[in-house]
């Protein structure tokens, strides 16, 4: 079969050649700005840091046998168990927090605040309770026809920052009530600090009102001396009149 083949007209072949054109053109400018399209911004990932495992340990005992926190927590147990045996320790640490109980408004009836307590660390910028202790029975309440007694004895006087040498016993539970199963130290003296210089004084303060207070001892002891006479007296006065 004989096909014949129509050129195209002039004005068509004309219009498929600008659009060939002006597709080239496009195509070749798509691929110039892709090119110089600057690249995207580098994805900066950050990981947190890694644990610092050093972070909480200072040393486990100071050359004078006083504990740091950290000391006494690493054989927590053992440090537990001297301390309900009644086994008075040394500790050294700054105070950082004292605690303070809340005021009442007046004219409402309020909860009772907790017994004094403050809280030590190792280090002065330490934060958070995670390595703090706490210390409890630093301060009693003294009835009024017994202030004039101890009047003339010295008060425990603490403040926050400050770095203080602790008389006490380890424990996990006291006698008043506190708990941490961290374990935290029943107060019975510490050294107070010079007021002029800040260095600490060789010397113990004892608690007033505290039933270990040296004074109360020996009004005890005192006490059961007198007891003891009377009671030789009586049984010599029985003897007699046995006879």
């Amino acid at each position: 079969m004989l096909r014949l083949r129509f050129p195209l007209p002039l004005p068509v072949f004309a219009l498929a050649v600008s659009f060939a054109v002006v597709a080239c053109d496009k195509g070749e400018d798509e691929a110039k700005a892709k090119q110089e399209e600057p690249p995207p911004p580098a994805v900066k990932v950050e990981l947190p840091p890694p644990p610092n495992f050093d972070e909480g340990k200072v040393e486990e005992q100071y050359p004078d046998g006083a504990y740091s926190i950290y000391g006494l927590r690493k054989h927590l147990d053992e440090r537990v168990k001297e301390g309900d045996s009644g086994k008075e320790i040394l500790v050294r640490g700054y105070v950082q927090e004292i605690y303070v109980p809340p005021e009442c408004p007046e004219g409402e009836i309020c909860p009772p605040g907790k017994q004094p307590h403050f809280w030590i660390v190792d280090k002065p910028d330490e934060k958070g309770k995670k390595r703090a202790m706490m210390v409890v029975n630093y301060r009693f309440n003294i009835p009024e026809w017994d202030a004039k007694r101890w009047k003339d004895q010295p008060e425990v006087v603490i403040e926050v920052g400050k770095r203080y040498t602790i008389k006490g016993k380890f424990r996990r539970f006291s006698d008043t009530g506190f708990a941490d199963d961290r374990g935290l130290l029943e107060f019975v003296a510490y050294k107070p600090l010079d007021p002029e210089t800040g260095q600490e004084l060789d010397q113990w303060i004892y608690p007033p009102g505290a039933p270990w207070h040296p004074m109360e001892i020996a009004r005890q002891e005192e006490e059961n001396r007198a007891l003891a006479e009377k009671a030789a007296k009586a049984a010599e006065q029985y003897k007699k009149r046995g006879k």
